[in-house]
């Protein structure tokens, strides 16, 4: 039987046909939003850091040129002059005037800086560092032309600055014996820090200038935790001059962009959580999940209403209808509803009712007519048998054989007495059995060849069966058996009970039956009640059926002897 999906199951399947591609398309659309919002983040923060960059390198140049002003300034250079070293007029508001210009290329500048001029050969200084003793041995002849980061004491306290010098005559390379004059120009990375807090200001971001040997620098406020395990992601990469990545730091995820400056050679860095810029998205996904399971809830919900109310009374419905189709006409739908199937129910189960009332009034009317057929047979006198009866007995007379016709008579009495009391359907094993010897008895007299035995346990004498069952078997194998083969005739009876099932066997040497002819017979008595059908060994089996049950059965086989096997089994 080919597999077919119930009502119940298509709308499941269709269910999830419905919410299965929508959920794909979502998931597929928010991976699309995520990347561009990505994207554009990156876009984004990578503008702002080359603005800040931008920012950052051109004060930088700015500073770098300022120091190239003071450093071609021609009272800058008569610092280089020994007579500098007097303490005249002059030589004071030269200094004076030096120093003036010195201040004002400072406060050009909105950053903290300081600018210092010094003259290796004459060991004179100007500054604007109050705090600062220069000498020879304040400078380092490994510094060149690029910017330094280290720590000085200024007026404001000592603190990191970003330094670059300047020589007269210009060198890339700082060199105490051949420079005249060297400018000094510094500032301090609190101008960054600033400018790192106003990039802050309306960003999720952090941003931190980043260099791989020095601390970083970062604004007034930080999550110093957070910016330790930062820095140890990017010592680990390689960075270029500008790009972004993504690194994930305890289980979230965080977009970090960089641009590095041209200027200063150390790193921009923003890194930003991912997970609070894509919280709205994420917001958004979450409550679609969130109603999608909500809407898949309510429908495996109305599923399994729809289960409760209809396919179960459905199914109810239909295994009773099966049931009817193979015949169990007892089936009933025992299932209640608040429903129109109740109504469905109520009509099955008194359209089963009628049909059952009226199976079995048809059936018990053939039994009754069945029964009614039997009575009249066990009331009627076998013209045959009677007569056959009434001649040995006069054959007898004629001889004078008192015995033989008192013995016939006698069992002629008790047959006839027992086949013509009606009123009573059933009897013992043992008064069937007293039937048949003065059947076999009268019949053994007037055929001196034929011979019976029966050997049936005691404890089955007394169970209860139909009467006249065993009678029909036993003339059945005289008259069709024995009388048509010449020779001893022999009937032989055997009973066994074991394990609830109770078996009686008529055994025969008379004709038999060829193997076509038995099985045709064994066919037959298997077929439904019909009114052509005789009342010989089917009405036998029916009786047997009708008593004890469908389990019971009359089988035919060969005999042993040589002619008919007729076994009676009863199963209790």
């Amino acid at each position: 039987m080919p597999f077919k999906l119930s009502i119940f199951n298509k709308i499941l399947i269709l269910l999830c046909l419905l919410l299965v591609p929508i959920v794909l398309l979502y998931s597929y659309s928010n991976q699309v939003s995520t990347g561009v919002i990505e994207r554009e983040i990156n876009k984004s923060n990578g503008s702002r850091l080359s603005f800040f960059v931008g920012q950052l390198n051109a004060t930088a140049d700015q500073l770098w040129k300022a120091a190239f002003n003071l450093g071609s300034d021609p009272d800058a250079s008569k610092l280089m002059f020994k007579s500098i070293r007097n303490a005249s007029y002059d030589v004071l508001i030269t200094k004076e005037l030096i120093a003036a210009k010195a201040d004002l290329q400072s406060n050009t500048f909105g950053w903290n800086n300081e600018f210092t001029i010094f003259a290796p050969g004459t060991g004179q200084t100007i500054t604007t560092n109050s705090s600062l003793r220069y000498d020879v041995h304040h400078l380092q002849s490994d510094q060149t032309e690029s910017w330094t980061y280290r720590s000085i004491a200024t007026d404001h306290g000592e603190g990191y600055h970003f330094i670059r010098y300047l020589t007269e005559p210009y060198m890339k390379k700082l060199d105490l014996n051949k420079a005249n004059l060297i400018i000094e120009v510094a500032f301090s990375a609190n101008n960054i820090s600033t400018m790192l807090d106003q990039l802050r200001h309306g960003s999720s971001g952090n941003p931190i200038l980043y260099h791989p040997d020095y601390e970083p620098i970062t604004g007034t406020s930080y999550d110093r935790e957070l910016l330790g395990q930062v820095v140890e992601k990017l010592h680990a990469l390689r960075l270029a001059p500008s790009g972004y990545t993504e690194i994930e730091i305890n289980g979230k995820p965080y977009i970090v962009t960089y641009e590095k400056s041209k200027a200063l050679g150390w790193y921009l860095v923003d890194y930003t959580p991912l997970g609070e810029l894509l919280q709205p998205i994420t917001d958004s996904r979450n409550l679609f999940y969130a109603s999608t399971g909500l809407l898949l809830a309510l429908s495996l919900l109305a599923a399994a209403l729809l289960y409760r109310n209809v396919q179960m009374p459905v199914r109810e419905l239909i295994l009773s209808v099966r049931k009817l189709k193979r015949g169990d006409y007892s089936a009933r739908v025992s299932a209640k509803t608040n429903n129109e199937f109740q109504y469905l129910f109520d009509q099955f189960n008194h359209m089963a009712e009628e049909i059952q009332r009226l199976i079995e009034s048809v059936f018990s009317e053939k039994l009754r007519v069945r029964e009614a057929t039997l009575k009249q047979l066990q009331s009627q006198i076998n013209p045959h048998f009677l007569y056959n009866s009434f001649a040995f007995i006069q054959s007898m007379a004629q001889l004078e054989n008192k015995e033989a016709i008192i013995a016939v008579t006698q069992r002629l009495s008790k047959y006839y007495r027992y086949t013509t009391r009606v009123e009573n359907q059933t009897g013992s094993l043992g008064e069937e059995l007293d039937l048949i010897r003065n059947y076999l008895d009268i019949h053994a007299m007037k055929m001196h060849r034929l011979q019976y035995e029966i050997d049936m346990p005691d404890d089955m004498l007394s169970m209860t069966l139909p009467r006249l069952l065993l009678q029909p078997i036993v003339e059945n194998a005289i008259v069709h058996g024995i009388e048509r083969k010449p020779g001893p005739g022999m009937i032989r009876m055997t009973g066994s009970k074991q394990d609830g099932v109770t078996e009686i066997v008529v055994d025969d040497n008379g004709a038999g039956l060829d193997p076509d002819r038995l099985m045709q017979l064994a066919a037959k008595l298997r077929k439904s009640m019909d009114d052509d059908m005789g009342c010989g060994l089917w009405n036998i089996r029916q009786r047997l059926v009708h008593q004890f049950g469908s389990a019971s059965d009359l089988c035919l086989e060969a005999s042993p002897l040589g002619g008919l096997r007729v076994t009676i089994r009863i199963i209790e």
